[in-house]
């Protein structure tokens, strides 16, 4: 069965609005509480969240789609593969997997006909 171009568009739309709603709302609070890096890794921080932060606005926009769903696949998934490599088990942290997977659904399945920019 088909699915029409309506429901295609309106489907991504709403998965965009969700991943690009769940990075802003996940970088902000840690750059408002977060004051001037006094080391590199507080630095290296305050620019993982700016990127999370400047990912999900282009994902609600829908500009850059593919550059900017990579983007914030990349932020998402360090934490994860960095768990496996010291020995985590594959499901350890399965709400951050699941976070990782809808992005990568987001950026295979493009910005939509319904965005600022189109793929």
């Amino acid at each position: 069965m088909a699915v029409s171009r309506l429901r295609s568009d309106g489907s991504l739309l709403l998965l965009r609005l969700a991943v690009g709603g769940m990075a802003l709302l996940g970088s902000l609070p840690p750059l408002l509480r977060a004051g001037v890096p006094a080391s590199l890794p507080q630095f290296g921080q305050l620019l993982l969240n700016l990127c999370e932060l400047l990912c999900g606005m282009l994902i609600l926009l829908g500009l850059w789609m593919p550059l900017a769903g990579g983007g914030l696949a990349v932020v998402l998934g360090w934490p994860l593969v960095r768990a496996w490599l010291h020995g985590a088990p594959l499901l350890a942290d399965p709400a951050g997997l699941f976070l990782w997977l809808v992005v990568v659904a987001a950026t295979l399945g493009g910005a939509g006909r319904w965005a600022l920019g189109r793929d």
